[in-house]
């Protein structure tokens, strides 16, 4: 089973990178958490996506191309001013397309996250209504809303139970995308 990690932040000491990073560490036996990265996915413009995608730019084919292959996509965001990140939302509008065609359509996915002192659930929220507006079939728990001052010291994880839901999140992940695949 592999299961695509999507960052919302591209920021180089991102815990949600990071978040995404130790799912990959602890992910059970038979799943493998890939991490992929949007981070010179251009801005999105539909007069630089024809439909057969020649010219599109290289990191969009990538990123369509390893969702296509994934089993399932896992999203870990923070929260920025109530809502996602442009960068995230940016590297959606690209997957989502070609209308129809989608990378998105019917693909399995659960949405983690944190930060700030709601754990960035209204970004969750907010993703949770774009994923399913593209088509996703999006998990609804386990959920996992974290306030990283509280799970991340110096940037290494340090609750364990953090870790155990890790798990739990990914092995639920895997049986919905074999229940809904």
């Amino acid at each position: 089973m592999q299961i695509l990690a999507i960052p919302g932040s591209i920021r180089a000491a991102s815990l949600n990178r990071r978040l995404l990073a130790e799912a990959q560490r602890v992910a059970p036996d038979g799943i493998e958490v890939i991490i992929a990265d949007i981070h010179d996915i251009p801005m999105y413009n539909s007069d630089h996506d024809p439909a057969d995608e020649v010219g599109v730019a290289e990191s969009v084919v990538r990123l369509r191309q390893q969702i296509r292959a994934a089993n399932a996509v896992i999203i870990s965001t923070p929260e920025y001013n109530h809502g996602i990140p442009g960068v995230l939302k940016n590297a959606l509008d690209w997957a989502s397309r070609p209308f129809g065609k989608s990378a998105l359509i019917g693909k399995p996915a659960a949405v983690i996250g944190g930060g700030g002192m709601t754990g960035g659930i209204r970004a969750q929220v907010q993703l949770r209504q774009v994923l399913s507006g593209s088509g996703m079939l999006v998990m609804s728990r386990p959920e996992m809303a974290l306030r990283f001052g509280e799970v991340f010291k110096d940037g290494v994880l340090v609750d364990e139970k953090v870790h155990e839901n890790l798990q739990k999140v990914l092995s639920s992940l895997a049986d919905w995308a074999r229940k809904v695949g």
